[in-house]
C-alpha cells in the first residue's frame, strides 16, 4: 500500500512537470551578423582587410610572373639565369609565407569581430527569451535543426534590439 501511494505521488509530480509549458526559440546568428548594422560593419572591415591582402598578393604574383619571363630570356648567360632562378625561388617562398600569414591574420580578425558581436548579443538574446517566456533558445547553426516553425525564430527581434542598442550607444557617449 505504501509503495503504491509513493508511486502514485511520483507519477503526479512527474506529470505536473511534463505538462508544464515549454517554449523553444531559435536564433540564426549568421542572419543576425548579415542583417544587423554592427554585423554589416564587421563584415565590411573583414572584406576590406581581405581585399588589401589580395591586392598585395596579386602584386607579388605579377612580380613573380615578370621574373619568370626574365629567367627564360635566351639573352641571359648561365650565371644571370641562375641568379634569376634563385630570386624566383625566394619570391615564391615569400608569397607562400605571405598567403599563410594573411590567412591566419584574417581568421584571427574574424574571430575577434565575431566574439565581440557574440558578447553583445548574449544579453539581448537572454532578455528576449525571458520576455517571450522561452525555456530554451537554440543556435540554428550548431543545433542540427532540420525543421522549425518560423514562429519560434527570434532572429529578427534580436537584430532590431541589437541595432537599437547600437544606435543608442553612440548617443549615450555624446
Amino acid at each position: 500500500m505504501k509503495k503504491n501511494l509513493l508511486l502514485i505521488l511520483a507519477l503526479v509530480v512527474l506529470g505536473t512537470f511534463a505538462f508544464a509549458e515549454f517554449k523553444l526559440g531559435i536564433i540564426n546568428p549568421q542572419a543576425v551578423l548579415q542583417n544587423s548594422t554592427k554585423g554589416k560593419e564587421a563584415i565590411g572591415r573583414l572584406q576590406s582587410l581581405q581585399m588589401s591582402k589580395q591586392k598585395k598578393f596579386e602584386a607579388m604574383q605579377r612580380e613573380i610572373d615578370a621574373l619568370e619571363k626574365e629567367a627564360m630570356s635566351p639573352a641571359l648567360n648561365a650565371e644571370a639565369r641562375d641568379k634569376k632562378a634563385l630570386d624566383l625561388a625566394s619570391k615564391r617562398t615569400e608569397i607562400k609565407r605571405f598567403a599563410e600569414d594573411a590567412q591566419k591574420e584574417g581568421a584571427a580578425a574574424q574571430q575577434k569581430e565575431f566574439e565581440k558581436i557574440q558578447a553583445d548579443l548574449m544579453p539581448l538574446i537572454e532578455k528576449i527569451a525571458k520576455e517571450n517566456a522561452f525555456s530554451l533558445v537554440l543556435d540554428l547553426n550548431t543545433a542540427g535543426v532540420t525543421y522549425f516553425d518560423p514562429a519560434i525564430d527570434i532572429t529578427e527581434k534580436v537584430v532590431k534590439a541589437y541595432d537599437a542598442q547600437s544606435a543608442a550607444a553612440p548617443a549615450a557617449k555624446k
